[in-house]
């Protein structure tokens, strides 16, 4: 039985000459469910909930990976889904947060997920699980953190 997850997730551009790359992801995951809750420029912040695979970070990836020179910087985590004022479901404000910060920390063309998505993703063997690297990384604040990098295909390979 796959577990349902919700996650949450942050795409930066470096720049406002990205800005149609992050408009074609939103548009791309905003088809399969997904939340967008803020979108800028330069920035999006998105959540899914109960999600089956981890579409959502495959479709991260193959913005990330598929644009020469890359632009994207991706953060993915995992949320808690919780009831709003309203009843409407929202996400744990530490989710997003961990989500922003990833993102912030990654390079461009780089897909960084939290400790805790990455174990819910090889538990369940979701993709992109075998193609997780484990990093330390300084997030903006000085804090450190430990976070996987999502591998594109071909470096999977040759890794192996």
């Amino acid at each position: 039985m796959s577990p349902v997850l919700h996650i949450a997730g942050c795409v930066l551009a470096d720049d406002s000459a990205a800005a149609a790359a992050i408009d074609d992801f939103v548009q791309w995951v905003r088809r399969c469910g997904t939340r967008i809750l803020a979108q800028e420029e330069t920035r999006a912040q998105f959540v899914q909930f109960d999600a089956a695979t981890a579409q959502l970070v495959m479709f991260g990836c193959r913005a990330a990976f598929g644009r020469r020179p890359p632009q994207l910087r991706f953060g993915f985590a995992s949320a808690v889904k919780e009831s709003g004022a309203n009843g409407e479901p929202r996400a744990s404000e530490r989710g997003l947060a961990q989500a922003a910060d990833l993102a912030a920390a990654a390079l461009a063309g780089q897909v960084l997920l939290s400790s805790q998505l990455a174990s819910l993703l090889e538990m369940a063997a979701l993709e992109p699980y075998q193609r997780l690297r484990p990093l330390r990384l300084r997030l903006a604040d000085g804090r450190q953190a430990t976070a996987y990098d999502v591998e594109p295909v071909r470096a999977a390979a040759a890794f192996e």
